[in-house]
């Protein structure tokens, strides 16, 4: 079983071998003498360019959030917020509703079948009383 399959790959190593050596070899110039370098590149401010065959860029790393070299402290002027309030208005006034009581009793009574509005409580399943808290109170 494993003999034919151990043939077939023997056979395709002995056919792709030389072509990939003679691919290597085309590639690289001469053999043995490594890449032949055909371009040049060129780094600023921008970043790099590589120019020959095949042209490419890389853009210059730009830390976030830092100040360039030399430009010193930054200093706030404290005109720049304009002059300090003399007067401050008053604080809005606010003005609650009283509550109505029968809202707070027909919201209790629709929720909990064992609520009692003298004692504002009501039985849970545990059979404990607690307070009746509505959106209304």
């Amino acid at each position: 079983m494993f003999a034919p399959r151990t043939l077939l790959l023997a056979g395709l190593l002995a056919v792709f071998a030389p072509a990939v050596a003679g691919a290597d070899s085309l590639t690289l110039g001469k053999p043995g003498l490594g890449p032949v370098n055909t371009g040049s590149t060129l780094c600023d401010f921008r970043g790099c360019f590589g120019f020959g065959p095949q042209q490419w860029h890389r853009p210059a790393y730009v830390q976030p959030n830092y100040r360039p070299r030399g430009a010193g402290p930054t200093y706030y002027l404290p005109g720049a917020a304009g002059p300090p309030q003399l007067t401050y208005d008053p604080p809005p006034v606010r003005r609650v509703q009283p509550q109505d009581p029968n809202k707070h009793i027909a919201w209790c009574t629709n929720e909990y079948r064992s609520y009692n509005p003298r004692t504002d409580h009501f039985l849970t399943y545990e059979g404990v009383y607690r307070v009746c808290r509505s959106p209304y109170r």
